[in-house]
């Protein structure tokens, strides 16, 4: 089985070219090229840093570049979200940091879930205004702007690479019944949400995703350096490759962290299931992958004198393991079936 790379759904590719041809009139590969790399600098520079939506080049790059990538990112982990979450479960969706309601733009593809209350809070007010035009371009869902969160039982929150910005203004946990984190897949990022991870379940809510168990994070018990995350194999649409070419980074496939929370658990069918959450790691007469399903660093292992190892793709769930040899952490499997 292939690892299957995902792309922009048609919805959501004319809703951001619609957006740029309104926006940034008349903007070729080479100038919407060089508003992503002074972004893309600004980010090096200043990690962390709120978009500075009132640079000439802020709107553009996040329409053409940052937007489509981050957007495929969320529409993977709102995947993991239908698999672990009942639909009725969830009453309405606040968007914490919203931007230019990226969110709202992945929602839409999103047929498990019919159309409910959505609220963005979002500080600049550019970003808000922008976000509000497009729903002009035609939208299923309405976002309503709201200055703070007054969330009702079965509320989700959603921060996408702003939850980790807004520390000091976060909502009380007990607030939302539901909580969906996607963060940046650096080193700090990943492990400081997954600290964050054991305050959620303190607070009683029970990790979903990418964690099929509630136990102890192997990665940030076992290992100063590892961090949780995801890698999504990303084909761009033609447009997109075509203003890539102008750019010193290219993007075949995309990571990120994540974390979904909540205190409702569908069912216990994924409970201890095998996350994948490493890339395969060829070594002298083997081939490793990292996985979870429980407290201890664990890895599958491949023998090289048994033939070509499996291609898994980085975040899949392999539920039935077998009864592999057990050597140290490592888990000698035979063939196995993933779902991603």
């Amino acid at each position: 089985m292939s690892i299957p790379a995902q792309k922009l759904s048609p919805r959501f590719e004319q809703t951001l070219k619609s957006a740029l041809a309104h926006f940034a009139p008349g903007a070729d590969d080479r100038a919407l090229a060089s508003h992503v790399k002074k972004l893309s600098d600004y980010y090096l520079i200043a990690p962390g840093s709120a978009t500075p939506w009132d640079k000439d080049f802020a709107l553009p790059a996040t329409l053409a570049y940052f937007m489509p990538l981050n957007g495929v990112r969320l529409a993977q982990v709102f995947r993991e979200v239908q698999r672990f979450l009942p639909s009725e479960a969830i009453t309405e969706i606040w968007d914490f940091g919203s931007g230019l309601g990226t969110t709202q733009w992945v929602l839409e593809d999103q047929t498990w879930l019919e159309p409910r209350p959505l609220y963005s809070i979002e500080i600049s007010g550019r970003a808000a205004k922008v976000h509000d035009e497009m729903q002009t371009f035609g939208a299923r869902w309405k976002s309503e702007a709201r200055r703070a969160p007054t969330p009702k039982r079965g509320a989700l929150a959603v921060f996408s690479y702003s939850f980790l910005e807004m520390q000091k203004t976060l909502p009380d946990l007990a607030a939302f019944d539901h909580w969906l984190i996607l963060e940046p897949s650096t080193r700090e990022r990943g492990r400081a949400l997954m600290d964050w991870r054991s305050q959620f379940i303190a607070a009683g809510l029970e990790p979903l995703a990418p964690c099929t168990h509630s136990l102890a994070c192997p990665l940030l018990t076992h290992s100063p350096r590892d961090w949780c995350h995801m890698r999504v194999h990303f084909e761009g649409p033609e447009w997109f490759q075509s203003m890539e070419e102008h750019l010193p980074m290219k993007n075949r496939t995309l990571t990120y962290s994540y974390l979904l929370a909540s205190r409702v658990v569908r069912d216990e069918a994924w409970r201890g299931a095998a996350r994948i959450v490493g890339d395969t790691l060829p070594e002298k007469g083997k081939t490793r992958q990292m996985i979870c399903r429980g407290p201890q660093r664990e890895f599958f292992s491949w023998l090289r004198k048994n033939g070509e190892p499996p291609l898994i793709p980085h975040g899949a769930l392999v539920k039935d393991i077998g009864t592999p040899e057990i050597k140290g952490g490592e888990l000698r499997v035979g063939p196995l079936e993933w779902t991603f």
